[in-house]
């Protein structure tokens, strides 16, 4: 499918030389905006910066296509999916309705909207957003096969995704929901990001790194600003940010400058939350922190036999970290993160950072009895399955209360045990990130 789009878009290729001006999209407005340079292609590596070339848009066309079509003939088949990850155990129980949510859903919005961003109630958020990698996506979540890995169940993510209801797919949105009928923002669909009214402020691209989240800053901002349903200078927003596991995994290794793999890292990062600070005011950021390299390497090493070549092929920079230039880059890029998040610039009354260290016991988490537990994991034993999602969303709504205790391996691999609720002691959501 990929090779025949590909020649459909060869005498396009040929039409022009690199001098010749091609039609300047949306796409192509927003990396001019992000700095991005527009060179010929070669093979020889430019200097340090930004760059696309006249095949790389015409390459972004043949994938968002074949990405498009196969996501649209998956989907079409979506029921027989899902009734074989619930067969398989990869999706949560539903919730009857004879039962009730387990929280007090009163007086959970504030009178008036604050004007300090410490005394945020979960209520006072109005438009959720997420960016980041595959899993803010969904990449993957009920794939059966080789072929639909890459499709994306945005809908199901847990920081951006909100079909059905809590009852039967919690995410952080289907959470804020009930404190907020009028939330708005999250994925209402499963689709690819490019599908604007599908997954309105769920911005997030599967492949990608760190590197590139200034420009997911410029998509999310272009997006709210353009939206009519968003007052920027009233609603109190909220950004869901997963990225990290492919700059380490498939990133890192391919580097020769170990140092200017870490310089540009932490440049993209700071950078990132200083757009979004400068443009996104009343935004509360979290900000997911992805595990250290040991937890990893750990969670490799309990996989089964039949995700081992599987975890290769998405992980390949794995075996590099048994070489110390490697590991000891790998355990900085960590301590960067945490750094940047915690720079006292990024904390002033309408606008915060909070990293939450809740993939940080990712080995015993999704392990039992020291074997990968592969109901929390999608079918390529990467990604998470729907019920690793609604797993994930547990942890980060009551990270987003009260610091949380990972003691209680056994209690957080159900989405509903242990679920923590505003009270007269936690009113107000955490502007203060994880103590590491």
């Amino acid at each position: 499918m990929i090779l025949l789009l590909l020649i459909l878009q060869l005498p396009s290729l040929r039409s022009g030389s690199e001098s010749t001006p091609s039609t300047v999209n949306h796409s192509t407005q927003l990396l001019n905006r992000h700095g991005a340079k527009r060179v010929p292609f070669q093979f020889d590596p430019y200097e340090e910066g930004l760059y696309y070339t006249r095949l790389d848009q015409s390459l972004r066309q043949v994938m968002l296509n074949a990405r498009n079509w196969t996501q649209m003939s998956t989907l079409s088949n979506i029921d027989s999916i899902r009734a074989h990850n619930i067969k398989l155990g990869r999706m949560q129980q539903p919730v009857p309705t004879s039962s009730s949510f387990p929280c007090d859903l009163s007086q959970t919005r504030s009178p008036q909207p604050p004007s300090d961003i410490s005394r945020l109630r979960p209520g006072d958020i109005d438009i959720v957003a997420a960016f980041g990698d595959s899993t803010n996506a969904g990449t993957g979540i009920m794939a059966l096969g080789f072929w639909d890995l890459m499709v994306e169940y945005r809908g199901f993510a847990y920081t951006g995704g909100g079909i059905e209801s809590w009852r039967t797919v919690l995410t952080l949105p289907n959470i804020l929901k009930l404190y907020n009928p009028n939330l708005y923002g999250f994925a209402v669909a499963h689709s690819l990001s490019a599908d604007i009214k599908r997954s309105r402020f769920n911005v997030a691209e599967p492949m990608l790194y760190l590197l590139d989240l200034p420009f997911q800053v410029h998509v999310l901002i272009d997006r709210l600003r353009r939206d009519p349903k968003v007052n920027m200078a009233e609603h109190w927003k909220l950004l869901s940010i997963h990225v990290g596991p492919n700059d380490i995994c498939s990133e890192l290794c391919y580097w020769t400058d170990l140092e200017a793999f870490l310089r540009i890292e932490e440049r993209q990062l700071y950078e990132t939350f200083r757009l979004l600070r400068d443009n996104v005011p009343r935004l509360l950021i979290n900000f997911i922190i992805q595990p250290d390299i040991d937890d990893e390497l750990h969670l490799i090493s309990k996989m089964p036999a039949d995700c081992t070549t599987r975890a290769s092929f998405f992980c390949n920079c794995h075996d590099k970290y048994k070489e110390d230039r490697f590991y000891n880059v790998a355990k900085r890029f960590l301590d960067m993160q945490k750094s940047i998040a915690s720079l006292p610039e990024f904390q002033r009354d309408d606008f915060a950072v909070v990293t939450h260290g809740i993939l940080r016991n990712l080995s015993t988490l999704w392990s039992r009895n020291g074997i990968l537990d592969k109901r929390l994991m999608a079918n390529d034993c990467v990604h998470y399955s729907q019920l690793g999602h609604a797993v994930l969303a547990k942890l980060l709504w009551n990270n987003m209360l009260d610091q949380t205790d990972f003691t209680l391996t056994e209690a957080w691999r159900h989405p509903f045990e242990h679920f923590l609720c505003p009270n007269a002691e936690r009113q107000f959501l955490r502007t203060i990130g994880d103590r590491f």
